[in-house]
């Protein structure tokens, strides 16, 4: 999820929730993904290696981001960004945008459609909800040290 997109979001919804525009399916921009810190104890979603294709975990990896942020798991949602976006945001900055998100949302969501681009360890993955204002459209992700992370920073 883009994080201006979001901010912006974040700004609109907080206004509006309110006055339960957070309910709307026009509602606030998307919300960006949680921020804590790594932690090798962040759970990382991954299907079996013997009964999952590459395919499979990309979409696990997407649900579960996407589950992290929407419901304000900053911690769970940092530990699936890449490296790169993990040294571009602090924690705390981050952590602020995904509990701004969950707030706002406050339950995971399923996605409408998904469907991933995927070349060797990058991926462009575009996803939707029953909440337009939060779809994300070829948001990159990429696969660190065998699992797939979020990777629009």
């Amino acid at each position: 999820m883009r994080f201006k997109i979001i901010i912006a979001g974040l700004a609109v919804g907080t206004l509006g929730a309110g006055c339960g525009a957070a309910d709307d399916a026009t509602g606030p921009a998307a919300v960006p993904p949680s921020v804590t810190g790594p932690s090798s104890s962040a759970p990382q979603p991954s299907a079996p290696a013997t009964s999952a294709s590459s395919g499979d975990e990309l979409r696990i990896a997407v649900q579960a981001y996407s589950d992290a942020f929407l419901t304000g798991d900053a911690k769970t949602a940092y530990g699936l960004l890449s490296e790169r976006c993990r040294k571009r945001m602090s924690p705390a900055e981050f952590t602020g945008i995904v509990e701004a998100a969950g707030k706002m949302y406050g339950s995971a969501l399923p996605l409408a459609t998904y469907s991933a681009k995927v070349s060797d360890d990058l991926a462009r993955v575009t996803y939707t909800y029953a909440i337009k204002a939060i779809n994300q459209e070829a948001e990159p992700w990429t696969r660190e040290d065998g699992r797939w992370h979020q990777d629009d920073c």
